[in-house]
């Protein structure tokens, strides 16, 4: 039987902003790749393997006695290649390529260094920039979108941003999720002006663009298959200065109406939508296959309500896409709910949250259903710092 890999490779954007395929992820990168191995299990099509070396066969019987949607999963840290077809790791780089490759993956599943480097290439910020270009030249109410961000390619250019604008965040090229990032609330610097010269070293610019009055977070994700796009729904999460914190747990007719709750016109995110599935259409879809997600946010400027359609593209899985897919397929649909990451330093800490949220809001499922409770979407051990938790109010 021939089945698709799933494979969690969270430090992608680190090994891209490094792109040496000897890359050592940070250990906290690699424990969080260790701790969430079975994350994939959620999102994998029906019938999928997953590369997991955290988890066991008791966890994911544990699963698949409450969602026979499970029942076909597989779990294995030795994958046997000659029964997959197809590779899906969290994004592609040369580094997780290396690593299907030690694990005795055949060279025609992986893309070729040419798909690498457009891989690459098109996740370098400036592509949002692009799009934001692209946007504003084909709709009527570009008035209520920000200029596109400025990618600087010196630390005088920087000034000169810095300069003209009260409050500033610059950020690296290619970097990892709250990562690459340098605020300047004030004045410039001689910490900021050298992690910007610093930046251009090593990465060839920095893209520079004002600090917005955020009031709501959201994305749209999209797929690439064959040269083609479609969109594939939205996302609404949480950030703490530019970090993920985690996502809410609802219907994409909610999550718009919560748009449109901040005096966003109703027709404005369907004209950005078609808009971004053009562009991604013409300048990503020709070199990319598989999800992607858009980063948004509304804002307010002088009193007026914006919205900016395009803060970044990630050329790869998201968590967003997760929650979207896991509300859409394991959440009884007139619920809400959470979608966390947590960490917990302490050795020991985490299991005992585990174990006193599932005694304290047990979990209700009906028909492979979640009603109401706690849930980790990753095995738990005393040996565990990472989780993602769901809650259903």
């Amino acid at each position: 039987m021939n089945r698709p890999l799933y494979f969690f490779n969270p430090e992608h954007d680190l090994a891209l902003a490094n792109s040496d395929r000897n890359f050592n992820a940070p250990l906290q990168a690699k424990k969080l790749a260790h701790d969430l191995a079975g994350l994939p299990l959620w999102y994998a099509t029906p019938g999928s393997i997953v590369l997991d070396t955290n988890s066991d066969n008791n966890w994911l019987e544990e699963m698949q006695l409450l969602f026979p949607q499970l029942n076909n999963s597989q779990l294995t840290s030795a994958p046997d290649f000659s029964s997959i077809t197809t590779l899906f790791p969290w994004g592609w780089d040369n580094v997780v390529c290396k690593h299907f490759s030690l694990l005795g993956a055949d060279s025609a599943l992986l893309p070729s260094t040419v798909q690498l480097e457009d891989i690459r290439r098109l996740s370098h910020r400036n592509i949002s920039i692009r799009a934001l270009e692209y946007i504003r030249q084909n709709i009527q109410f570009r008035d209520q979108l920000p200029a596109p961000a400025k990618e600087l390619t010196s630390a005088c250019e920087a000034d000169e941003y810095a300069s003209t604008h009260k409050k500033v965040i610059f950020k690296a090229p290619w970097s990892g999720s709250g990562k690459g990032l340098c605020w300047s609330k004030d004045k410039m610097t001689e910490s900021r002006r050298g992690w910007c010269r610093n930046t251009i070293e090593k990465q060839g610019s920095v893209i520079a663009e004002p600090i917005y009055d955020k009031l709501l977070d959201f994305a749209m994700e999209f797929s690439c298959n064959d040269g083609e796009t479609s969109f594939a729904g939205y996302s609404l999460f949480e950030t703490d200065k530019g970090i993920y914190r985690g996502n809410f747990l609802m219907s994409d007719e909610s999550i718009v109406r919560k748009i449109e709750g901040y005096g966003v016109p109703a027709t404005f995110p369907l004209t950005i939508q078609n808009q971004l599935s053009t562009f991604i259409t013409n300048n990503i879809a020709p070199f990319y296959t598989g999800l992607l997600g858009v980063d948004m946010f509304i804002y307010q400027e002088n009193g007026f309500i914006k919205l900016h359609p395009c803060v970044e593209i990630n050329l790869r899985m998201t968590m967003g896409c997760v929650a979207r897919i896991f509300y859409d397929n394991f959440m009884n649909p007139d619920k809400t709910g959470r979608f966390y990451i947590d960490h917990y330093p302490s050795p020991g800490a985490l299991f005992n949250d585990h174990l006193q949220r599932r005694n304290e809001t047990p979990l209700a499922v009906t028909n492979g259903r979640i009603s109401k409770g706690y849930i980790s979407l990753t095995n738990i051990t005393s040996h565990s710092h990472y989780r993602v938790r769901v809650e259903i109010d």
